[in-house]
């Protein structure tokens, strides 16, 4: 799934963040790219996961797509008064209001929301996950085989012949296609 409408999606949706909402190939980039002023967050792929093949006659599994919202706090009040963890109850709120029940693609269903976790915490910062997923499938049309039927001649012409067994009659029938 791309996430690039997901980021779009947070941006205008989030209007604590500020816009200060990027990408990331994975957790590891997001923390060590320059950051972005408090509160951000990364929108990473997590990746993905397959049922079994369900056809037997054609091609169809069922596929999941997985990210992950980093977000990064500002947890530095010198008083102690600063709720950071009341801060992420609000900011999910919001990445909820952003994300859950959307299509961003007509290929895939709505988005859900999978779990959260805690990564991080430093007398700066709190670093906190959300975790979503999105289905998919992947279907006949996906496939080499499918390529390759497509990629065949047109049919013009069947031919069959007919041996019968008990009277030695042998038959030959032509059909032209049109």
């Amino acid at each position: 799934m791309k996430l690039s409408p997901v980021i779009i999606a947070l941006r205008t949706y989030c209007p604590r963040f500020e816009q200060r909402i990027g990408g990331a190939a994975e957790y590891g980039a997001a923390l060590e790219c320059t950051h972005l002023e408090l509160p951000s967050a990364y929108v990473v792929p997590v990746g993905s996961t397959v049922g079994e093949q369900r056809s037997q006659t054609d091609y169809w599994q069922v596929l999941t797509d997985q990210f992950s919202v980093i977000v990064i706090i500002n947890n530095s009040d010198k008083r102690g008064q600063y709720a950071s963890c009341d801060l992420i109850d609000e900011i999910r709120s919001e990445i909820w209001r952003a994300l859950l029940g959307w299509i961003p693609d007509p290929a895939y269903g709505a988005i859900e929301y999978a779990d959260d976790e805690y990564l991080d915490m430093n007398q700066d910062e709190l670093i906190w996950q959300f975790n979503f997923k999105v289905e998919t499938e992947i279907n006949a049309e996906d496939t080499r085989q499918y390529a390759d039927l497509n990629n065949l001649p047109d049919l013009h012409t069947v031919a069959i012949d007919v041996n019968e067994q008990s009277g030695n009659v042998k038959s030959h029938l032509e059909i032209n296609i049109k």
